[in-house]
C-alpha cells in the first residue's frame, strides 16, 4: 500500500523511530495511525530484550531541579557507546528522564513509574542500543529557611554531584563568599570522591571491614604483635583522611583540609555553615 509522508513525519515525530521503520509500521496496520504507533512500540520494547544483556557503560549523568528549587534529582542513564551519549538528542532524552522523574516525585530507581521504565526501554529501539536507568538520588531541603541544595557536572555529565547546605547567614543567596564556598565543596566532592562528611557519618560495617583488612596485612607483613594496633590506627587515620570530605585536602590549597577552610569561611562570613549530606555519581559505577 502507499504511505503518506504527512504520516511518517508525524509518526516519525511521535515515537523517535526511523523513516524505514516508521513506513513498515503504516503498511502493517493499513494505515491506522495509532495501531502503527503501538506497533512500533512493542517493537521497541522486543528488541529491548535481546538488548539487555549488553553491557551500557556510557551515558550521561543529568541533574534538575524544583521550579523553587527546594528539591533537586540526579539521574544516570547508560547507553553503551560514547558516540550515542554525546549527541544532541540523547542529551535531550536524559534531561527529559531527569525532569519527569522530578515531577512524579521518585525517590529510587525501585519506585521509578512504569511509564518511565516503558520509556527507556522504547529510547533503546530509537538509539539502537541498551539503554539503563542505573542511578537515581534526590534531595529536599530538610529546612526551609537555611537549607541550600547545590550541584555540580563534570567531564560532560561523566560525574556528577548534588548537595545539601545549611547555612545560618542572612540573605544567603546574595553572600559571594558563601556562594564560591558552595560551588568549590561540590567541585572538591566531584574530584575527590569522599564517601561521606565526616568520619562519624561512615556506615560501622564499612569501618569494621576496612579494620579487618588492615589488620590482615599488618599481620602478614610479619610485624611484632604488640604494634600491630598502632600499625591499623595510623592506616585508618590516612584511610579517614581519604574518604571523609572535611578531613580531605582541599583541592584548591592542598596545605589546608577542607575542614579547614570552612572554618575561614564561617570567619568571613560571621555565620555558621554546615554540608549536611552528598551524592556523587560517576558514570558506569555500581
Amino acid at each position: 500500500m502507499a504511505v503518506d509522508a504527512q504520516d511518517v513525519r508525524l509518526l516519525r515525530e511521535k515515537t523517535g523511530a526511523g523513516i524505514m521503520d516508521c513506513k513498515k509500521a503504516l503498511i502493517e496496520s493499513n494505515g491506522n495511525f495509532d495501531r502503527a504507533v503501538k506497533y512500533l512500540r512493542e517493537k521497541g520494547l522486543a528488541e529491548a530484550k535481546k538488548r539487555s544483556g549488553r553491557e551500557a557503560r556510557e551515558g550521561k549523568i543529568e541533574v534538575a531541579y524544583s521550579p523553587g528549587r527546594d528539591e533537586v534529582l540526579m539521574v544516570e542513564v547508560n547507553c553503551e557507546t560514547d558516540f550515542v551519549s554525546r549527541t544532541d538528542k540523547y542529551n535531550s532524552f536524559v534531561r527529559e528522564v531527569a525532569e519527569t522523574l522530578l515531577k512524579k516525585g521518585t525517590d529510587s530507581i525501585a519506585s521509578v513509574p512504569e511509564e518511565v521504565q516503558t520509556r527507556v526501554k522504547e529510547a533503546g529501539a530509537i538509539f539502537g542500543e541498551n539503554i539503563i536507568l542505573r542511578k537515581l538520588a534526590r534531595f529536599r531541603k530538610t529546612d526551609q529557611q537555611r537549607s541550600i541544595l547545590g550541584s555540580y557536572i563534570h567531564l560532560d555529565g561523566r560525574v556528577g554531584v548534588i548537595v545539601e547546605f545549611i547555612a545560618d547567614v542572612e540573605k544567603p543567596s546574595q553572600n559571594k563568599d558563601l556562594g564560591d564556598f558552595m560551588k568549590n565543596i561540590t567541585l572538591q566532592i566531584a574530584s575527590m570522591g569522599p564517601v561521606s562528611v565526616s568520619r562519624e557519618d561512615l556506615p560501622r560495617d564499612l569501618l569494621e571491614e576496612q579494620r579487618e583488612i588492615f589488620m590482615k596485612q599488618a599481620r602478614e607483613s610479619g610485624k611484632p604483635e604488640k604494634i600491630l594496633e598502632k600499625i591499623v590506627s595510623g592506616r585508618m587515620e590516612k584511610f579517614f583522611s581519604e574518604s571523609c570530605l572535611l578531613e580531605q585536602k582541599y583541592v584548591k590549597d592542598t596545605s589546608i583540609t577542607v575542614g579547614k577552610y570552612l572554618n575561614d569561611v564561617e570567619s568571613m562570613i560571621n555565620g555558621k555553615v554546615q554540608v549536611k549530606r552528598f551524592a556523587r555519581f560517576k558514570l558506569g559505577e555500581e
